[in-house]
């Protein structure tokens, strides 16, 4: 008989590329992709505080002694925003040998190579990215214009 494998939902009230989901809109999405892709049994969805710069449910979730196989979460963007939170979560969730599972990137994140990947898609997270540029600045006009172009 193959075992049963449980899985906790994670949501993330802060701004996915600039869009809040509802929480019970997450926990929906995490509850089909842990039932339906992973053939999973749904443990539960736990909201992270708005007002923490640690992440601690998500660290709780990875590290606490739990018979959960990984968590599942809407996106690769609702990891940390800085870098130093996201190295310790990767490396805690290595310790326990658990997964993260990003249902919009369909991607799971399971060793350590994995990390990269992650990595250079949240560089999208940048303003640079993101922001709408209206003018250039001085020092773009510099470094980018080119004096022989012509338009039309």
């Amino acid at each position: 008989m193959k075992k049963i494998k449980y899985y906790a939902g994670y949501i993330s009230l802060k701004p996915i590329n600039g869009v809040i989901f509802p929480s019970y809109a997450q926990n929906k999405m995490n509850k089909e992709y842990i039932e339906n892709t992973l053939n999973g049994k749904f443990f539960m969805s736990t909201n992270e505080n708005m007002y923490s710069d640690n992440e601690i449910v998500l660290n709780s979730l990875i590290i606490e002694k739990n018979n959960l196989s990984g968590i599942s979460m809407l996106s690769a963007f609702s990891l940390p925003e800085k870098y130093k939170n996201r190295k310790n979560i990767y490396s805690n969730l290595f310790k326990k040998k658990k997964k993260i599972f990003f249902i919009f990137e369909n991607f799971c994140l399971k060793k350590k190579e994995d990390i990269e990947t992650i990595e250079n898609y949240l560089i999208f997270k940048n303003k640079f990215f993101v922001e709408k540029k209206t003018k250039l600045t001085f020092k773009e006009k510099k470094m980018f214009v080119d004096k022989s172009w012509s338009f039309i």
